[in-house]
């Protein structure tokens, strides 16, 4: 999985261009990027965004990516550290995949963890990974069973949660050298005022240690949910065949009653 560091560059990158539009004369931030007329984009009725690009170079590979609008700025303070958690969590057995199965099984069509099949846990949203060769029958239909579980059919059994404790603490002991430390310094002052300040992705060692198991299942439940989700399908496919299979699989879920409100958390110019 993609180091959490990653987060911090790309809100490096926010700020810097924050700085940057106050130095810049006469520049239309208000004006919307233009869309690619070859994406078809839409919204299912509870609130699922799809962006659909045909590409048939490479041939007989799709690659699939589930965006979710959450990440550690929405974890509360006994909480911090868990979207990075449920990342590790929906590798590790769903509802249609048991712990192993989805490794496996991608690998034995080509697919390689970690080069291939990733995710990345950012401030303000997870994204995952998934290319899909073609070449076989069903194994389009996979793919997107796959990334439907990761939307809301992780298992997080008591067990799993335990197990990944100690992965995830390796990662952040790893994750400790002089860049980081660095950073623990400056970023706070970057950004300093707002909640990125305190939230950085990997969290808090002792949160990671001892945290309940219905803390977790409590983060996936509240934000792992379709109005905050999106399905991106790129590759050697067709528009109607690509929206069929989101249909198929994305719109009977449900949004969880009383759902949270997402908060968006706004940096104070420079």
């Amino acid at each position: 999985m993609q180091s959490y560091q990653n987060a911090f560059r790309k809100l490096l990158f926010i700020a810097a261009a924050s700085m940057l539009q106050y130095s810049v004369i006469a520049q239309d931030l208000s004006s919307k990027l233009p869309n690619d007329p070859a994406v078809a984009t839409g919204k299912l009725a509870n609130g699922l965004t799809y962006y659909i690009r045909p590409n048939s170079t490479p041939q007989k590979k799709v690659e699939l990516r589930l965006i979710v609008k959450a990440g550690s700025i929405l974890e509360s303070n006994d909480q911090q550290g868990l979207a990075h958690f449920i990342e590790h969590m929906n590798f590790n057995g769903t509802k249609n995949f048991e712990k192993n199965e989805l490794v496996n099984y991608l690998q034995s069509i080509g697919v390689q963890f970690g080069a291939d099949l990733n995710a990345q846990t950012s401030f303000d949203q997870t994204v995952y990974y998934l290319p899909i060769p073609t070449d076989k029958p069903g194994n389009l239909e996979k793919g997107f069973q796959i990334i439907e579980d990761w939307a809301h059919n992780a298992l997080l059994t008591d067990k799993d949660i335990d197990e990944e404790r100690s992965v995830i603490l390796e990662e952040s002991r790893i994750g400790k050298g002089a860049q980081d430390r660095m950073s623990r310094k400056y970023f706070p002052k970057m950004v300093e005022g707002s909640l990125y300040a305190e939230r950085q992705p990997i969290g808090k060692d002792d949160i990671i240690k001892t945290t309940k198991y219905e803390n977790i299942r409590s983060f996936y439940k509240d934000w792992y949910r379709p109005d905050l989700e999106a399905v991106i399908v790129v590759g050697d496919i067709d528009t109607t065949t690509a929206k069929k299979m989101i249909l198929a699989h994305f719109e009977n879920i449900k949004n969880p009653v009383n759902e949270r409100t997402r908060h968006y958390v706004e940096l104070a110019p420079p």
